[in-house]
């Protein structure tokens, strides 16, 4: 087998514009998993929200305990056995100074430390992310100073803002974090900052080490910036049609949009050579 993992991105890639797998799409991903491969969710998604694919894994044998990559990188987990693989956290300072900012320009925040999830206030921006997150509980908080000494570490910081203003502002926090954090946009509504030892591409690194697997080895597909490290280090790079421009430009091919099974297109072709 040329390839023997694939990472995938799950919003705007893997699932479709309902959040759902398709059924062909949940065959490619069964089909993968009895070839021999590696199926490694990559998402920026908590760990406690990718029970639609780890449910998957279960349905098809008790004993599967895949990869999955959460926070755009900043944790790893196995998903049957919930082991923590790795976890890089954003320094306090670094996050207090990006939660402050957006304090300054009025955004919806969300905070997560490892599985505990923060809002700068209550609004349906953030309400709505806590349900589509599954989080058990929101807690509100607008000083992050309060955290210090209370809690492991600060995840990620992200902005819940227009997508026109996303696109105006990523790139005036790239310039003013520069290389103390990385600055990602997960979603056209969302802003994220984690650490700059984290990001998608870092942590499918530290996965192929983990599983002895060279990255010419791998295939990757995304659909946004923040899927554009993990492309850059795969064998294979693919975006889905509905991707980025500038995705689309890293990428050796492009294939069939979320909407239209593009995941498992991929898988079909390349993995499983039919």
């Amino acid at each position: 087998m040329k390839y023997r993992l694939i990472a995938t991105d799950m919003d705007g890639t893997l699932v479709n514009d309902e959040r759902e797998l398709t059924e062909r799409t949940r065959n490619a991903i069964i089909n993968t998993v009895k070839a021999g491969a590696l199926f490694v969710t990559a998402t920026g998604r908590p760990f406690g929200n990718v029970t639609i694919v780890n449910d998957l894994f279960n349905s098809i044998d008790s004993d599967i305990d895949m990869p999955f990559i959460v926070f755009n990188g900043a944790a790893a987990y196995m998903g049957k056995s919930g082991n923590l693989l790795f976890e890089k956290f954003l320094s306090f300072d670094l996050a207090i100074e990006a939660f402050n900012i957006g304090q300054k320009l009025d955004v919806a925040q969300i905070v997560w430390t490892g599985p505990r999830l923060w809002a700068n206030r209550v609004c349906d921006e953030t309400v709505l992310y806590r349900n589509h997150s599954a989080a058990p509980d929101m807690t509100v908080i607008t000083d992050l100073e309060e955290m210090k000494g209370k809690v492991t570490g600060v995840s990620k910081v992200l902005w819940i803002t227009a997508p026109e203003k996303v696109t105006r502002l990523r790139p005036e926090m790239i310039e003013h974090f520069g290389e103390r954090l990385s600055c990602v946009s997960s979603m056209s509504h969302f802003l994220e900052f984690v650490s700059s030892d984290a990001g998608k591409g870092k942590a499918l690194a530290d996965i192929c080490k983990l599983f002895g697997i060279d990255r010419s080895e791998v295939i990757a597909v995304g659909d946004s910036y923040n899927d554009i490290s993990m492309l850059e280090y795969a064998g294979l790079s693919v975006a889905v049609e509905n991707a980025h421009a500038d995705v689309k430009a890293v990428c050796g091919i492009v294939t069939h949009s979320n909407n239209d099974d593009g995941v498992a297109a991929v898988i079909e072709e390349f993995i499983l050579g039919q």
